[in-house]
C-alpha cells in the first residue's frame, strides 16, 4: 500500500506522517480528559464521545508502529510501564476508583511485541502478567490490548487494516462512541495512505506529556 509498510523492523527514523497521528493522539486525548474531570455540561459530554473517541486508535497505532521499529524494542516497553507507573496516582484519584491507566495495556502489547521480535520468552511473560492485571482492572482493559496487536497486524500487513473497524464496536457496542472510534480508524488509514509531513515533536513532550498532564489536571482540579 505504502512504503512504509516496506520499512525493515530495524528503522530508526521516524516517519514524516507519524507526527500528525502524535498531534491528534495528545489533543484528543487531551480534550477526553477536560471534559471528563473539568469542565461539566452536555457539550462536554458530547465532545468525549465524538473527539475524544479518535484518541485510544491513535496511540494504539503509535505504539504499534514504535514497538514493530524500534532498535531496542525492550526498552520501549519498559518506557511505557515506567509511564504507567508514574501517571497511575493522578489516574486514579482523577477516576475516584482503583482503575489502572491505558499505559499499563499498552505496556503488554509492547513487551509482546518486543518478545515476538526478540525471540524472548521474558518479555512475553511479563506481557502475559499485564495481560491477567488489565482483565478488570485496568482502562478498556483486553479489547484495548488486541486493539495494539491489531495494528501492529495491519503495519506488517495492510490488507488486515479494514478489520481494525471490528474493535470499536466490540469496544463500545452500537453506539455514538462506536462510530467516533471507527472515524478515528479510518483516519488513520488516511494519514498512512496520504502520508502528510509535520515536524516531529520534540521528546521530552511526547514522553512525558501523559503523566504530565494526568498530575496537572489533579492538581488544577483541587484548586477549583
Amino acid at each position: 500500500m505504502t512504503t512504509a509498510a516496506l520499512t525493515p523492523p530495524h528503522a530508526r527514523s521516524l516517519p514524516a506522517w507519524l507526527p500528525s497521528v502524535q498531534v491528534i493522539a495528545i489533543g484528543t486525548m487531551l480534550l477526553d480528559h477536560l471534559c471528563a474531570w473539568l469542565i461539566t455540561g452536555p457539550w462536554p459530554d458530547l465532545m468525549r464521545i465524538t473527539f475524544g473517541r479518535l484518541a485510544l486508535p491513535m496511540f494504539a497505532f503509535m505504539v504499534a508502529w514504535h514497538a514493530l521499529h524500534a532498535a531496542q524494542p525492550l526498552r520501549y516497553a519498559h518506557r511505557i510501564l515506567v509511564i504507567a507507573l508514574i501517571a497511575q496516582a493522578p489516574f486514579m484519584a482523577l477516576h475516584g476508583q482503583p482503575l489502572g491507566n491505558i499505559c499499563f495495556t499498552l505496556a503488554a502489547a509492547a513487551y509482546l511485541i518486543a518478545g515476538l521480535r526478540r525471540r524472548d520468552p521474558w518479555p512475553l511473560l511479563l506481557a502475559a502478567v499485564l495481560a491477567l492485571v488489565i482483565i478488570g482492572h485496568v482502562e478498556y482493559g483486553i479489547l484495548g490490548l488486541g486493539l495494539v496487536l491489531a495494528c501492529a497486524l495491519a503495519i506488517r500487513h495492510p490488507r488486515f487494516w479494514l478489520s481494525l473497524l471490528v474493535w470499536p464496536f466490540s469496544q463500545y457496542g452500537i453506539n455514538l462512541s462506536a462510530y467516533s472510534a471507527a472515524i478515528g480508524v479510518v483516519l488513520l488509514l488516511t494519514l498512512y495512505v496520504t502520508q502528510p509531513t509535520l515536524p516531529p515533536l520534540p521528546h521530552w513532550l511526547t514522553r512525558a506529556f501523559y503523566p504530565a498532564h494526568l498530575w496537572a489536571l489533579y492538581v488544577i482540579r483541587g484548586l477549583l
